[in-house]
């Protein structure tokens, strides 16, 4: 209705915002890909990448090893973040999150079970590495009790469970408060917008999910995005997507 994209709506400066890459480096791929896999992304541009730690069947000698083996596939100077899903216990966080501290991660995401912000705020506590936090949070109650807790460095925000785009604001708003750069979860096609609006918003995670949804949704160019200049969010369905994904 402003005719405005819809994070200049919300007060954002930035026509651009750092991204990283989500979602092609998971517990799941083999270890003996594992370093390949790392590479593509860096030749693809990344200077941020994410990977899962918490491997099914692996001892914290094999977990340790194999995020040294990507470390050395992306280098010194690629910014290396891990997802645990919470999936460790709070001594194993800890214990685990020592050992790799040499590596030099960007952040231990989710390290354990999301409302224990008791827990949580131990592991930051304890670790030099920066403990990211909050995707799993529905509304904006359980935000207030993370960050009163001192639970994460890092405050992730996911616009589905937040509820909605105001929400989303408040709890970075809340952040600021407490003085924590914010990340985004998923829907980078919208989030683009969010962290580009905000003056402690850190990097949107690019998970293509959704990109298929879109005709000409906005994609990292050398790990940036830039925030579309159409009114709203800038984006259309694409020409295709009721007849491909229609059900009934």
């Amino acid at each position: 209705a402003s005719g405005v994209p819809l994070a200049r709506l919300l007060g954002g400066a930035r026509d651009k915002v750092p991204a990283y890459a989500s979602g092609a480096l998971t517990r799941t791929t083999p270890t003996d890909k594992v370093q390949r896999a790392a590479s593509a992304l860096v030749e693809k541009g990344y200077r941020q990448v994410k990977t899962q730690m918490a491997v099914e069947g692996f001892t914290p000698k094999q977990e340790i090893e194999r995020i040294r083996l990507i470390r050395e596939a992306v280098g010194p100077d690629v910014n290396l973040m891990v997802d645990i899903n919470q999936r460790w216990s709070v001594a194993e966080a800890i214990s685990i999150g020592h050992r790799v501290e040499e590596l030099g991660l960007g952040w231990l995401e989710d390290p354990t079970t999301c409302d224990d912000h008791q827990g949580h705020a131990k592991i930051a506590d304890a670790l030099t590495t920066p403990v990211c936090a909050g995707e799993y949070l529905w509304g904006i109650e359980p935000h207030r009790q993370a960050m009163s807790h001192h639970a994460s460095d890092i405050t992730m925000i996911d616009l589905l469970r937040v509820g909605g785009v105001t929400q989303w604001m408040k709890v970075a708003g809340m952040a600021e408060a407490f003085n924590k750069p914010v990340a985004s979860h998923l829907l980078p096609e919208i989030h683009v917008h969010l962290v580009a609006a905000i003056p402690n918003g850190l990097v949107v995670e690019y998970m293509p999910w959704t990109s298929r949804l879109f005709d000409n949704p906005p994609m990292p160019v050398n790990g940036e995005i830039a925030v579309p200049n159409e009114p709203g969010l800038g984006l259309k369905f694409a020409p295709d997507l009721f007849e491909k994904y229609g059900v009934g």
